[in-house]
Formats: C-alpha cells, structure tokens, sequence
C-alpha cells in the first residue's frame, strides 16, 4: 500500500469513529429526551390517579373537607386517613425532587411540587398541619432535603402566623 493509499485509509477511519461518536450523542440525547418525558407523564400520572380515585369515593371527598375545615379533630379513621395522605403526597413529592435531581424532571415540574407543598398545606386546617408536621419528622433521614426544608417553612409560617 502506498504512502497516500495509507494515509486515506486513516483519515476514513478517523471520520467513521468520529461519526460514530457524533451518533453516539445523538442516541444519548434521544434517550434522555425520552426519559424525561416518560418521566413527566409518570408523576402526572399518580396523580392524576389519586384524583381521580379521590372523586370516586364520596367518603373521601368528605375526608377532604374535615381536612380542611377548622376546629374539626381528626381522629381513629380521619387520623389514620389524614397520615396516609400526607405519606402518599410525601412520597410523590420526594420522587419528583429525586427525578429532578437526576435529571429528568424538568424544573418546571420541580416548581410545580413546591406550589404544591404550599397549597396542601394552605388548604389544612390546624389539626391537619399538626399531622403534616407528625409525618414530615417521621422520616428524619429525609429531613435535609429540599422538599421537606420547604414543607417545613411553609408550616413554619403558618404556625408563626397562627401565633400572631
């Protein structure tokens, strides 16, 4: 093989692995694209579930109002009921700030859980946030996070709000 022949034969192998690595990013995009959308639509997903079931079940619709409405105790099953609530909103919200962490929640969707935080717990009455705050300290290894710091300022003014 010749000099020249030699010479081409590198510079097309050195153009095929940098188009192959140019493809290779492509595909990671796509899949990152995808992961995020997959992503999206799960989170809205539960809850959209949870809505739904919600309007399905008189006896829960209302729950939701004594949650809500100040004065009202919440005992034996309301209390049992208010706990599971606040786990089921905890857990969605951790798994989005987990997606969002990772990268594929979009931070619009991160900003959508905090407006969340704040308008479930806007919407409890006194007795409720006292479960909010109950189930919020029961998982302390989650207590740095963001979520939870914001889910405790937001209780925190309430409270102090409450006092004033």
């Amino acid at each position: 093989m010749t000099w020249y022949g030699k010479q081409s034969v590198e510079v097309i192998g050195v153009l095929a692995v940098v188009l192959s690595l140019l493809l290779l990013a492509y595909e990671v995009r796509q899949a990152n694209r995808i992961a995020l959308v997959n992503t999206e639509f799960e989170l809205r997903g539960q809850f959209q579930e949870t809505n739904l079931a919600l309007l399905s079940n008189p006896d829960m619709m209302d729950f939701l109002l004594r949650m809500r409405t100040s004065g009202v105790p919440l005992e034996g099953p309301d209390e049992i009921r208010a706990i599971i609530w606040t786990y089921l909103n905890l857990n969605v919200w951790v798994a989005t700030a987990l997606a969002y962490e990772s990268g594929v929640a979009t931070e619009q969707t991160y900003h959508n859980i905090l407006d969340n935080i704040e308008s479930a717990i806007a919407r409890s009455s006194p007795e409720m946030r006292q479960i909010w705050r109950a189930s919020i300290n029961s998982f302390p290894s989650l207590k740095g996070t963001q979520v939870f710091q914001h889910a405790n300022d937001v209780l925190a003014r309430y409270e102090i709000a409450k006092s004033g």
